[in-house]
């Protein structure tokens, strides 16, 4: 998988929008957020819902 196609997994919502689907505005309730430079790849917890996806 290219770096951007790993990243492409990230899923971005509107912090109102996530708020009335009770999702995380920050991860969009996937608890992970991808990023990848020079073909490292990493799956980071998300450090506001630390990983639950939910909205606080």
């Amino acid at each position: 998988m290219t770096d951007q196609e790993w990243e492409a997994q990230n899923r971005y919502l509107s912090q109102n929008e996530a708020t009335m689907l009770g999702l995380c505005w920050h991860c969009g309730g996937q608890g992970v957020n991808w990023t990848a430079f020079g073909g490292v790849q990493r799956e980071v917890t998300c450090g506001v819902c630390l990983g639950d996806g939910t909205a606080s």
